[in-house]
């Protein structure tokens, strides 16, 4: 899905100068003085997305993600296909090196870079970070992740074509956000399968609100398909202590 402008702002809508927006402060949000963003099931979700400064785009947002020690959140996983629910999962921050570049959670379980791209995933390991999380969110951008990945010795080479294509408000377990989501279609060139990837982010959460994962072999057969919602938050935010 490609973005397209609407003849009937052609001319005014310029999008590529429209100012980079950081995203609204939880802290201004939250208890006054309060260093941390929590969220519950069944909770208050706070507007998290400041306006667009330019009425004629959605506007263009910092990541706005700074990881910190104790930063936490649970998911719920399930099956695309049959709804069921397959487990619930928690990823702690147990490490930052900034120098480095490196985000450990769950003791190193789980390696990401400062952005929340992986590094490392259980046994599955890759060569440089997937570019799944851009620096910035601007509906219509677009960019390539490609990678080598590696479990038990055995290796393969992947990519997705990755497009930021709307905002969109989404409920989950957590309550309900407006996000950006992003879609990736690519595939795995070692053994033949087709990729498809949806992340629905916020800028400033540390977490994705919900992720999607599609595999399928070269006949079109299901491999894979799992989605990630989020359960519960909690982490510090961008100006806290």
């Amino acid at each position: 899905m490609g973005w397209k402008e609407d003849s009937l702002v052609q001319g005014r809508r310029k999008w590529e100068s429209d100012p980079l927006v950081s995203p609204a402060s939880p802290t201004s949000i939250a208890t006054a003085g309060s260093p941390m963003l929590d969220i519950q099931t069944g909770g208050a979700v706070p507007k998290l997305i400041a306006p667009s400064a330019n009425p004629f785009s959605a506007g263009r947002y910092a990541l706005g993600r700074i990881f910190t020690v104790g930063d936490k959140a649970s998911f719920r996983q399930t099956d695309i296909l049959t709804g069921i629910e397959e487990r619930t999962y928690s990823r702690r921050v147990t490490r930052v090196d900034y120098d480095a570049d490196r985000v450990e959670f769950n003791n190193g379980n789980t390696i990401t870079d400062l952005m929340g791209n992986s590094l490392k995933s259980g046994p599955v390991e890759y060569d440089s970070p997937v570019q799944f999380i851009p620096a910035e969110f601007q509906i219509g951008k677009k960019w390539t992740a490609a990678f080598r990945r590696s479990r038990n010795d055995k290796a393969s080479n992947a990519y997705y074509d990755m497009q930021i294509v709307r905002r969109e408000t989404i409920s989950v377990p957590a309550g309900s956000f407006d996000t950006f989501l992003i879609e990736g279609n690519g595939w795995n060139t070692t053994t033949n399968q087709k990729l498809e990837a949806r992340l629905w982010l916020v800028p400033g959460v540390n977490f994705a609100i919900r992720r999607e994962l599609v595999v399928r072999n070269q006949r079109g057969a299901f491999r894979q398909t799992e989605r990630h919602e989020l359960v519960a938050l909690r982490q510090q935010v961008a100006g806290g202590s």
